[in-house]
């Protein structure tokens, strides 16, 4: 992701989330993002900047399974603390993350009864506090998967991947922003 700072890339080292920030695309500097009490391991799979707040997102394992993980910054990734996030179900995996006028917003998916794959969409101002928003659609039939973001101003359109047994359909869908 780009920024005023400059970049933002994130990942895992060692069973650790971490983040690689430069300043010019050449030289980048790893810093180990901090897991939450209780947390094993971690990655990243998300990273988002929005002037000088910078959230990533990903997973952590924790004796209660794989649960997400949120972690923000607020001077372009130098320093990191880990924020709340509560996933709807099991398994949740982030699939896109972007950064709009009103903020942040986040998909991910995660599993449901009977073996499908169930997508969500959350919101926040500044990556502090998380609020999953409610969408329609997104629980028909079929799994649903947001496999992308894009905001421009204070719109976020997300493009939902809905697999059936018969088929698979790309939808674009309005989301709300932070």
């Amino acid at each position: 992701a780009a920024g005023p700072a400059g970049f933002v890339s994130a990942g895992s080292r060692d069973n650790l989330p971490v983040v690689w920030t430069s300043s010019d695309g050449r030289t980048w500097t790893a810093v180990t993002t901090p897991l939450p009490a209780g947390a094993t391991a971690g990655v990243i799979q998300q990273v988002a900047v929005n002037g000088s707040h910078v959230v990533a997102l990903g997973q952590q394992t924790t004796a209660h399974g794989v649960q997400p993980l949120a972690e923000r910054s607020d001077d372009g990734g130098k320093t990191w603390q880990p924020v709340p996030f509560t996933a709807p179900g099991p398994g949740a995996s982030f699939t896109a993350l972007t950064a709009s006028g009103g903020g942040f917003t986040a998909a991910a998916r995660f599993g449901s009864s009977g073996g499908t794959t169930a997508a969500a969409v959350w919101t926040s101002a500044d990556g502090t506090s998380w609020a999953r928003s409610s969408v329609s659609g997104l629980t028909d039939s079929g799994s649903h998967a947001i496999t992308a973001l894009a905001a421009s101003g204070s719109a976020v359109t997300g493009i939902d991947s809905v697999q059936t047994q018969a088929s698979q359909q790309f939808l674009a869908r309005s989301l709300p922003s932070g």
